[in-house]
């Protein structure tokens, strides 16, 4: 009896976290009855309190040799056992004493927890519905279960589980998380964002509900909200890496890329080994053409984490932008090999082959998209593709990812509806601007047709092209752009209807017929553009042609789409000719040097703003007979002005699938053969150069 009466005054202290008392009273119990199984449990339960496993085990094996038909050693022995790192021997105590107490549903939960702790999902699934079949009702068994299946990608049972968990305790906020973050996997982001809300709503400070609210909203394209929220959980524990991380993610959905890569820094401090993050600052680092440096950090982490997939996936964007095609591929390939449906690498691959030049390309695309329907960079390449091709109604599809994509700038909210083909009968449509002033002329191809179809346009664009746009489209009312806002808030606009300008040839230019035969839409000053051929008189009646040899973008990318003056000879070598500089930018030295080295004069007027006064510069490409250039906005100015232009450089998604271009009746295309350089063209150029002044 005194025996007794020390062992329950040791579970007594036990329960009430007086260790050191619990374990003077359990060791006098033992004193009195040293074969006493429960005073030997509570000794191997007071040491594992206090972190000494291997003597818990020693106390829990002692007391299974007394009374091995009994669970409770098997149990304790199996926590013992867990803390050791021995987990198979712990999982076979666990099964030993769901055998001798097959009725009792608390073994089963006990069993079920350690199999998912120890990474066996399937099994631990099944014991937690033996749980449930023996009469375990609390929400947390199917709080469990429902973590569990979702593990093991059974979406609909491991939410049918959280719906039940939920019955059972609706004011649990962790399983409301969970239930919000399955359906955030499943796509199923607004519903996810309500479950995150929820969460909230029972426990305010639930910073990782906070967190993932603000993906939700970001998945939704509220990217204001997502940064809120994110801020928010930083604000409550300034140590949340992903929070951190998922905060520059919405920074640069905003365009706010300098303070999303601060964001990212900060994760990665909190975290060396955070692997999302190394890869968001290393695509930034490649998007900003950081090529060395971000392969470096990545290189890094793969040694750290060999079979993390998206690394890999990362490192092929990376060696991909830096025109080393096939590393890239070999880097899609190992990410592929360990997530076939990845669909970053197969995104990759689609682009490091169709730079390779196979015709087969577009099936990576295609992968991408079935695996991940939403891949927003992998639909916005296959709908160039497919532009390029001539698959227009697919292409335009298509083309609509590009702010998602991040291809062009971020997309803007109004409160107003989209566009999308409605009646436009004395309706106001508001047309804004997205991308640069290249593709602004060529957007603006289809302007006059929108001026014909609505009762007003306002049509919105650099502030440069104000002067010209307005004397263009008489009928229109002209805006230069306005500081961005419709990132972090609604634009009011006082229109019925908004369009970017992008999205117009998908309403307006779904089969190549729909292509008008008009030969300009722009149109400079009649009185300039007079002044100007009486200054080109200056030069005699020789062929008057302008000349522009590269873009004010130059990327990687691009770079190969151009070539220096210096490789201009056989041009200049064509007699009859006089040439005239529409090159934009600082190339006073690079014109000095070519006439030095080719003895042909190129033609410049002080005063002449070729980058910024773009009425004057219509003006003086109107008054040229011919304009030679590459891609780059000077080519598109004399396109849509309709002077006849040679463009020349490689095929792109804007040739329609013809050999032209359908949106300048003017221009003429000049592309290298298979396997011939850029320079081969310049060489064409010149032939049929010397043909035309000769003709003169």
């Amino acid at each position: 009896m005194v025996g007794s009466y020390h062992l329950a005054l040791g579970q007594a202290l036990m329960e009430e976290g007086r260790v050191p008392a619990a374990l003077a009273a359990a060791r006098r119990a033992l004193t009195l009855n040293p074969d006493d199984a429960d005073a030997l449990c509570l000794l191997g339960a007071i040491a594992g309190r206090q972190g000494r496993p291997a003597v818990a085990l020693r106390c829990y094996r002692a007391a299974a040799r007394l009374v091995p038909g009994v669970a409770e050693p098997r149990l304790g022995m199996g926590r013992a056992l867990e803390d050791l790192r021995h987990a198979d021997a712990a999982l076979g105590c666990y099964r030993l004493a769901a055998r001798m107490r097959p009725d009792d549903a608390a073994v089963r939960i006990t069993l079920a927890n350690a199999l998912r702790r120890w990474g066996r999902p399937a099994e631990a699934a099944a014991a937690y519905r033996e749980a449930v079949r023996l009469g375990a009702g609390n929400g947390s068994v199917w709080a469990n279960l429902g973590a569990t299946l979702q593990s093991l990608g059974k979406a609909a049972e491991a939410e049918a589980a959280y719906v039940e968990a939920l019955r059972r305790q609706p004011d649990h906020a962790e399983t409301r998380n969970n239930l919000g973050l399955l359906l955030h996997a499943l796509g199923r982001h607004g519903e996810a964002r309500e479950r995150f809300r929820a969460a909230l709503a029972l426990d305010p400070g639930h910073v990782p509900a906070l967190v993932n609210l603000g993906l939700a909203e970001a998945a939704l394209g509220r990217f204001d909200r997502a940064e809120a929220c994110q801020r928010r959980a930083i604000a409550r524990d300034r140590r949340q890496a992903e929070a951190w991380n998922n905060l520059g993610n919405a920074c640069k959905a905003q365009g706010r890329r300098d303070e999303a890569e601060a964001c990212w820094h900060r994760a990665l401090a909190l975290n060396p080994g955070f692997a999302d993050a190394l890869g968001n600052l290393a695509a930034e680092l490649s998007d900003r053409e950081a090529f060395a440096d971000a392969t470096v950090r990545l290189n890094r982490a793969i040694r750290l984490m060999p079979g993390h997939a998206p690394l890999h996936a990362v490192l092929a964007y990376a060696l991909n932008g830096a025109q080393q095609s096939a590393e890239a591929t070999a880097a899609c390939r190992r990410a592929l090999t360990l997530a076939p449906s990845l669909a970053d690498p197969l995104c990759t691959l689609g682009l490091a082959e169709q730079r390779q030049g196979r015709a087969d390309a577009g099936r990576w695309f295609d992968r991408a998209v079935a695996s991940a329907p939403n891949h927003a960079l992998a639909r916005f390449n296959r709908g160039l593709l497919s532009l390029e091709r001539g698959a227009l109604s697919d292409g335009w599809a298509d083309y609509a990812f590009r702010f998602k994509a991040g291809r062009v700038r971020p997309e803007r909210r109004f409160t107003i509806p989209e566009w999308t083909g409605e009646p436009l009968d004395g309706k106001r449509l508001f047309v804004w601007r997205e991308q640069g002033v290249g593709d602004e002329f060529l957007f603006a191809s289809c302007y006059p047709d929108l001026i014909r179809m609505a009762g007003t346009v306002v049509v919105e664009c650099d502030r440069r092209l104000v002067p010209l746009f307005a004397r263009s489209f008489p009928k229109a009312m002209v805006r230069a752009e306005q500081p961005p806002c419709g990132l972090t808030e609604l634009e009011t606009i006082g229109c019925d209807y908004h369009i970017a300008a992008g999205s117009v040839p998908r309403l307006l230019r779904e089969r190549l017929s729909a292509f008008p035969a008009r030969s300009s839409w722009l149109f400079a000053d009649g009185n300039r553009v007079a002044d100007w051929r009486e200054r080109l008189d200056g030069a005699g009646d020789d062929l008057r042609v302008g000349i522009s040899w590269r873009s004010q973008l130059m990327t990687a990318e691009r770079r190969g789409a151009y070539l220096p003056l210096e490789d201009w000879g056989p041009v200049f070598a064509v007699p009859g000719v006089a040439f005239v500089n529409l090159q934009y930018d600082d190339c006073r030295a690079e014109i000095l040097a070519a006439e030095r080295r080719f003895g042909q004069p190129i033609y410049g007027w002080n005063g002449l703003d070729l980058r910024d006064d773009f009425a004057e510069t219509a003006a003086l490409v109107s008054a040229l007979d011919l304009v030679i250039a590459p891609a780059n906005s000077v080519a598109e100015l004399a396109g849509a002005l309709g002077v006849p232009v040679w463009r020349f450089g490689s095929r792109d998604w804007t040739q329609l699938g013809t050999g032209g271009r359908p949106w300048y009746p003017s221009m003429r295309i000049f592309q290298p053969l298979a396997g011939q350089e850029l320079s081969h063209a310049l060489e064409r150029i010149a032939a049929e150069l010397r043909r035309v002044a000769g003709a003169v």
